[in-house]
C-alpha cells in the first residue's frame, strides 16, 4: 500500500513542479528574452505533455479501482508515454540544426522514430485532456493524409509516404507550428493572470458588482450572469470553466427568481461565450488572430469592441424580454449585495490592473510584456489589500494553477498543428477556399453561410481555439479574396467558433451548465441557441454593415448611424424571438418585428443607404410606440 501511495504522490509532485516551472519559465522568458523557437516551443510541449500524463492516468477507472494488475498496467503505460514525449522532444532539440541543415525531407531511421513517438504521445495527450471527440477529428485528418489519394474530386491528393507524413506532423509545420507558438510566446502569461485573478478573489468581485448594478431590475439576475461572464471570461478564456465559475452562483439565483432550470442553464452557457469575444483579452482569440493575420493586438481590440458589446446587449435584451413575458420579479434589496468600503481597495487594484494592461498595449508594448506587468500590478496590489492578500500557500497555488491552466491548451494547440499542416501539405485548404470563392462570386451570403456552418459543425465538442484554427486556414483566405477585410473575416470565423460551444448535439457549455441546473444538456443546448439566436446573426451584421467596425476608417456619422440601427435591430429581432415587446406578441406581430429588424441590417439596394437606415429606425421606433399604447408594461 505504501509503495502505491508513494507512486501516486511522486506522480502528483512531478506534475505540480512542472506546472510551477511553466509559470516561472513564462515569466523568465518575458523578462530576459525568449529562447530559440524550437527550444521555446519544445520546453512548453515537454513540460505540458509530461504533466498531463502525471495528472491524468491512462484509465482513471483502473487507477481508482481495486484491481492492482490493471492499476499498474495503466501506470506502466503512463511511464512509457511520458518517456516517449521526453525522448522525442529531447532528441529533436539535440539534433535540430543537423536535421534542418542536412536531413530535412530525408529523415534517417532515428529521426523517424523521434517523429513517430512524439506524434503518438501528443495524440495520447489530446485523448486524456479533451477525450475522443477532438482526437477523432485529428485522426480523420491523419487517415486522409495516408489514404486521401484514393478519394475522388476535390478531396484527392498526391500519394504521401509515411516519412513525409510523420516528419510534417512533428515539425515546425505541424506540432510546433503557429498554434503552439502563440501559446508559448503570448497566451501563457494571460493564463497566469487568470489564475491570479481567481485566487485573489477578483472573480467574486465581478459577480458582486454585476448583481449590484443589475439585480434590482426585471431580468436582472440573468443580465448579471451575462455581465459577470463577460468580465470574468475575458481573462479566463474557457467557456465551460466560465460556466462552472460564475454559473454555480448565477444559475441557482435565476431559478429562485422564477426562470426555469433549463432557461437558467442556457443563460449561463450562452453568457459564457461573451468573455471570449470581449476585449481586452478575448480568451485566447485576440492573440491567435494577431499571430495569424499580423494585425497588431491593440487594433484587434478596438475592432472587436462594438461586435462584443452588441452580442452582450443582445443577450441582456433577450433575458429581460423573457422576464417581462413571464412576469418575473426583480431582486429585493435584501437579496442584493451591498456596496461597502471593503470593496474600494479591491476595485482600485482591479482598475489599476486593467489600466496597466491597456496602457501598455496601446503604447506598443508586446502583449506578453503587457500581460506580465498587469499580473505584477494585480499581485502587488493584492499584497497591499488585507482582503486580497495571499499567504504563502496561496502564492504557491497561483504558480501551480498558472501552469496547470496551460496544460490542455498547449496539448490541443500542438495537436491542431497536425491538422493545419495536413491541410497545407495535401492542398485541401486551397481547394476548399477555391470552392468558397466560386460560390461567393455569385452569392457572398452563401459563401459566408458555408464558412459559418463549417465553424459550427467542426467546432462541436472542441475548445474555441481548436475550432477557430481548424477553419481559419481554409475559409479566411477565401472570404478575404471576396473583398472583405482580413480582420473582419477572422472575427467572423472566431465568433462562430465561440458559438459552437452552445450548438447541439455536442455543446460543451451546455454540458457544463447541466450539472448545476439539473437539466438535460440537450435541452439546455437548444435553449441556448434560442437565447443566442440574434448572436448567430451578428457576424453577418458587421459584414454587411462595416460602418459599425471601429478603427477601419469609417466616418463618425456612418458609424453612429450603423450602430444605432444594429442596436434597434437586435431589440426587434430579440422581441420577435422571445415574443414580447411591451406586451406579448402574436405571430403576425413577431413577423413584422423580425422584418423591420432584418431591414435595419440589410444594405440598401434601390435607395441611399442613409435613407434606408433612417427609415428603418423610424419604423422600428414607431412599432415600439404602437405596441406600448395603453400598456404600462415595459420591455
Amino acid at each position: 500500500m505504501a509503495e502505491k501511495d508513494l507512486f501516486a504522490k511522486l506522480r502528483f509532485w512531478i506534475g505540480t513542479l512542472l506546472c510551477v516551472f511553466l509559470t516561472c519559465f513564462t515569466v523568465y522568458t518575458i523578462l530576459l528574452g525568449q529562447f530559440t523557437a524550437q527550444v521555446q516551443r519544445g520546453i512548453f510541449l515537454l513540460c505540458a505533455g509530461v504533466a498531463v500524463f502525471c495528472f491524468k492516468p491512462f484509465n482513471p477507472k483502473w487507477e481508482d479501482g481495486d484491481n492492482n494488475a490493471l492499476k499498474w498496467l495503466g501506470r506502466l503505460i503512463d511511464i512509457v508515454v511520458a518517456g516517449m514525449m521526453i525522448y522525442a522532444v529531447v532528441y529533436l532539440l539535440q539534433n535540430y540544426f543537423e536535421i534542418t541543415a542536412e536531413r530535412e525531407g530525408w529523415p534517417n531511421e532515428a529521426d523517424l522514430v523521434c517523429y513517430t513517438l512524439g506524434t503518438i504521445s501528443v495524440l495520447e495527450g489530446v485523448r486524456r485532456t479533451h477525450g475522443f471527440m477532438l482526437l477523432s477529428v485529428i485522426l480523420v485528418v491523419v487517415a486522409y493524409l495516408f489514404w486521401g489519394h484514393f478519394l475522388p474530386g476535390m478531396f484527392y491528393h498526391q500519394p504521401l509516404m509515411f516519412s513525409e507524413i510523420i516528419e510534417m506532423s512533428f515539425s515546425m509545420s505541424g506540432v510546433f507550428g503557429v498554434a503552439l507558438t502563440t501559446v508559448a510566446n503570448v497566451i501563457a502569461i494571460f493564463i497566469v493572470l487568470g489564475a491570479v485573478l481567481l485566487l485573489t478573489g477578483t472573480g467574486d468581485l465581478f459577480i458582486d458588482l454585476a448583481f449590484m448594478f443589475t439585480g434590482r431590475y426585471v431580468g436582472g439576475p440573468a443580465q448579471s450572469a451575462v455581465i459577470a461572464s463577460a468580465l470574468f471570461g475575458s481573462i479566463n478564456g474557457s467557456g465551460p470553466a466560465n460556466v462552472m465559475s460564475t454559473g454555480s452562483f448565477t444559475i441557482p439565483l435565476m431559478t429562485r427568481c422564477g426562470y426555469s432550470e433549463t432557461f437558467a442553464g442556457a443563460v449561463s452557457a450562452t453568457a459564457s461565450c461573451v468573455g471570449q469575444i470581449m476585449p481586452p483579452v478575448m480568451g485566447v482569440g485576440a492573440f491567435l488572430m494577431a499571430e495569424i493575420t499580423g494585425v497588431p493586438y491593440s487594433q484587434i481590440m478596438v475592432i472587436a469592441v462594438v461586435p462584443a458589446l452588441l452580442y452582450t446587449l443582445s443577450l441582456m435584451m433577450n433575458v429581460r424580454l423573457q422576464a417581462f413575458k413571464q412576469g418575473l420579479r426583480p431582486l429585493s434589496d435584501d437579496e442584493l449585495p451591498k456596496f461597502h468600503k471593503g470593496w474600494v481597495p479591491r476595485i482600485i487594484v482591479l482598475l489599476a490592473t486593467v489600466t496597466v494592461l491597456l496602457w501598455q498595449i496601446f503604447n506598443g508594448a508586446a502583449p506578453s510584456m503587457a500581460g506580465l506587468q498587469a499580473t505584477g500590478t494585480l499581485l502587488v496590489g493584492s499584497l497591499l489589500v488585507k482582503e486580497m492578500r495571499p499567504d504563502f500557500s496561496k502564492l504557491w497555488q497561483m504558480f501551480v494553477e498558472g501552469g496547470k491552466g496551460l496544460l490542455s491548451l498547449t496539448i490541443v494547440c500542438a495537436a491542431i498543428g497536425i491538422v493545419i499542416g495536413g491541410l497545407s501539405i495535401t492542398g485541401l485548404g486551397v481547394r476548399f477556399s477555391q470552392a468558397i470563392i466560386s460560390i461567393g462570386q455569385s452569392n457572398l451570403f452563401l459563401a459566408l453561410l458555408m464558412a459559418a456552418l463549417c465553424c459550427v459543425i467542426v467546432g462541436m465538442g472542441l475548445p474555441t481555439a481548436a475550432s477557430y484554427l481548424m477553419v481559419v486556414f481554409i475559409a479566411a483566405p477565401a472570404i478575404t479574396n471576396l473583398g472583405l477585410s482580413v480582420i473582419s473575416t477572422h472575427l467572423f470565423i472566431f465568433y462562430y467558433a465561440v458559438l459552437s460551444a452552445i450548438t447541439p448535439p455536442v455543446a460543451l457549455n451546455a454540458y457544463a451548465a447541466s450539472g448545476i441546473a439539473k437539466s438535460s444538456p440537450l435541452s439546455i443546448g437548444f435553449e441556448s441557441v434560442r437565447i443566442g439566436l440574434v448572436g448567430f446573426m451578428l457576424p453577418f451584421m458587421w459584414i454587411y454593415n462595416p460602418d459599425i467596425i471601429l478603427g477601419e476608417g469609417h466616418s463618425l456619422i456612418a458609424s453612429a448611424l450603423g450602430i444605432i440601427a444594429c442596436l434597434l435591430a437586435i431589440y426587434l429581432l430579440g422581441a420577435a424571438n422571445i415574443g414580447y415587446m411591451r406586451k406579448s406578441l402574436n405571430t403576425p406581430e413577431r413577423v413584422i418585428s423580425a422584418l423591420i429588424g432584418v431591414m435595419l441590417i440589410t444594405p440598401a439596394v434601390f435607395v441611399n443607404n442613409y435613407v434606408w437606415k433612417i427609415a428603418g429606425i423610424i419604423l422600428g421606433a414607431g412599432l415600439y410606440v404602437w405596441f406600448g399604447r395603453g400598456s404600462k408594461n415595459e420591455g
